[in-house]
């Protein structure tokens, strides 16, 4: 089994290396997935650093820990207490998440965090489509509990990082449930991208003067109750400067700005700042679960770059990968191929 691992927290292209072992064995409820795709999002990154952002730090055990929650591939062995009904064979191609340990060219599964793939969802989509699609809905149902009950009509809502790959996604989706979405990016350049994938919702360039400026006129007197924020840093200052007074409320989900974020705004104008972590997802009843994953696959069959691929890299070039990942305005996600050495 070839895996990628470090044996220490640190910066990824320093801890990171790639080693060959023995395969993990198979518990009764588990599949055994033989990978093509893993991706690399930036959360797999902060728990590699040891980053607060990551929540509690990774325990990094004697023999290493292989990062990576999700993938795709095909189904090589099904533990002897898997369910019949679930309909999972040797030759099956499939999605996952979550599991632990997903950068590797094979990975013992739950085999409830399998889902089959049908033929109309290539690999490279599938191994990144349920993290980001679950995250975003994750985000939007804490975003809609923020609101005040008598908010929840004509809402207008701000979401900063709104060309990174969950970005897309909540735009696409509050925009289809009738959201006003005012959509932030970095550049004007990354601003013309998302118009021409994404149209139809304003998009906003914070490197231009006046951008907020733009925001309020965009909103048309309505008030924003509620913004949707995966960058902090500076940026989130003034983002409190544009949100209701005493009814405002930020949903963090990141920091890609890799900043310090800036509050001095919460307390005076009586603003929320509530963060948001994938793993409270793990709490949704079977249900919610199945009906994201149903909408999962439904954007994965729309035309577009919902999923759009960044780079695929081998492993052996795990440093490349990661510093691809790293740097500033980057759109799609980073796959490593387990195809290629």
């Amino acid at each position: 089994m070839r895996r990628i691992v470090h044996h220490e927290l640190g910066e990824p292209a320093r801890v990171l290396r790639v080693e060959d072992g023995p395969s993990t064995s198979l518990g009764p409820d588990q599949v055994r997935v033989r990978l093509s795709y893993a991706p690399i999002h930036p959360g797999d990154l902060h728990g590699v650093t040891g980053s607060p952002a990551f929540g509690t730090p990774a325990t990094v055990a004697s023999g290493g820990r292989v990062p990576g929650f999700e993938g795709a591939g095909v189904v090589s062995e099904v533990g002897p207490q898997v369910d019949p009904a679930l309909g999972l064979k040797q030759g099956l191609r499939v999605a996952f998440f979550p599991a632990s340990g997903a950068w590797s060219d094979e990975a013992a599964v739950p085999a409830s965090s399998v889902v089959p793939l049908p033929d109309s969802i290539p690999d490279e989509v599938g191994a990144q489509m349920l993290i980001n699609t679950i995250t975003a809905l994750t985000v939007i149902r804490a975003a809609h509990d923020s609101l005040p009950p008598d908010a929840r009509t004509g809402v207008v809502a701000l979401l900063t990082g709104a060309g990174s790959a969950v970005g897309r996604l909540i735009g696409k989706v509050l925009t289809e449930r009738g959201v006003k979405v005012i959509r932030l990016v970095r550049s004007e350049a990354s601003a013309a991208k998302l118009t021409g994938i994404l149209p139809g919702s304003p998009v906003f360039a914070t490197e231009v003067a006046g951008w907020k400026d733009r925001v309020r006129a965009a909103a048309e007197g309505a008030k924003i109750h509620v913004a949707i924020d995966s960058v902090g840093g500076r940026l989130l200052g003034d983002v409190a400067d544009l949100l209701a007074e005493r009814t405002g409320t930020v949903i963090n989900f990141g920091s890609l700005g890799g900043e310090t974020s800036d509050i001095r705004l919460f307390p005076p104008r009586s603003l929320t700042l509530k963060g948001v972590v994938l793993g409270s997802s793990m709490q949704q009843p079977p249900e919610q679960r199945k009906a994201d994953i149903a909408l999962a696959q439904r954007l994965a069959h729309e035309p577009g770059t919902l999923f759009e691929v960044a780079e695929r890299y081998a492993p052996s070039r795990i440093a490349h990968a990661v510093a691809h990942v790293s740097q500033a305005g980057g759109a799609g996600v980073v796959l490593i191929d387990f195809s290629r050495n």
